[in-house]
């Protein structure tokens, strides 16, 4: 008999919690929001300035900001359609992002990727740009939940630059026990199984996120890129 998948249906507070490390570069291009909304449902997002291009970390930050200002005024709309509201405003970040350009001659060239997560009640909407992970422990597995754009080793999508990719994730499932995981591309230095085994032991999002930040740092790479995590329990 094939075992029954359980479906979270509660609306309580989903528990979530971010954080990052500068690594080994010379300033922090990362970005992170968690949104808890009215309704009990949350917003993650996590983005990484391109470094080689100028201003990363205003990349980040600035596409960040505008995502969640455009996703609130679409879902104030009351249409009920998480992906237009999705899909509006990873377009209206890489205008902002391009608009910010003309106006700031030296910001030109600027670029980030983007990774958004929607979970209300037992539903998740995604949305992807670059080589930033969402990724989910379920049933002892962990699953990437998006692809990479990326090539020959560089980006072949980004915000602000050459938007070419964007991946949307409509409508899937949330089951209950899944733990989701938004990192930047630093989070690569732990394989696999250290992150499954961090995600799995962890007491609450708090705790996953400072042990896999922690391990990083213990890895000790002279490379090691910045690293920003936002884990959700479900």
């Amino acid at each position: 008999m094939r075992s029954k998948t359980a479906t979270r249906a509660d609306a309580a507070p989903l528990p979530a919690f971010g954080g990052q490390i500068q690594g080994e570069r010379h300033q922090q291009e990362d970005a992170w929001q968690v949104e808890r909304l009215d309704d009990g449902s949350l917003l993650a997002l996590v983005a990484d300035g391109l470094g080689g291009h100028p201003h990363g970390e205003r990349a980040s930050v600035e596409a960040v900001a505008e995502f969640v200002r455009v996703f609130a005024e679409q879902r104030a709309e009351g249409d009920d359609n998480p992906t237009r509201w999705i899909q509006k405003a990873v377009v209206e970040a890489d205008r902002h992002l391009h608009a910010l350009q003309r106006r700031e001659p030296e910001l030109r060239g600027m670029a980030t990727t983007l990774v958004a997560a929607y979970l209300s009640g037992s539903r998740l909407w995604a949305a992807s740009v670059g080589d930033s992970y969402i990724l989910v422990l379920r049933n002892g597995q962990l699953v990437r939940l998006n692809e990479l754009h990326e090539q020959d080793g560089g980006i072949t999508s980004t915000l602000g630059f050459h938007l070419t990719q964007v991946e949307i994730a409509d409508d899937k499932p949330i089951e209950a026990g899944d733990r989701y995981l938004l990192a930047s591309d630093g989070i690569v230095t732990l394989q696999d199984d250290e992150a499954r085994e961090v995600l799995a032991a962890a007491k609450d999002p708090t705790d996953a996120v400072k042990t896999l930040l922690d391990r990083v740092e213990a890895k000790a790479n002279p490379s090691q890129d910045n690293t920003t995590a936002v884990v959700i329990f479900a």
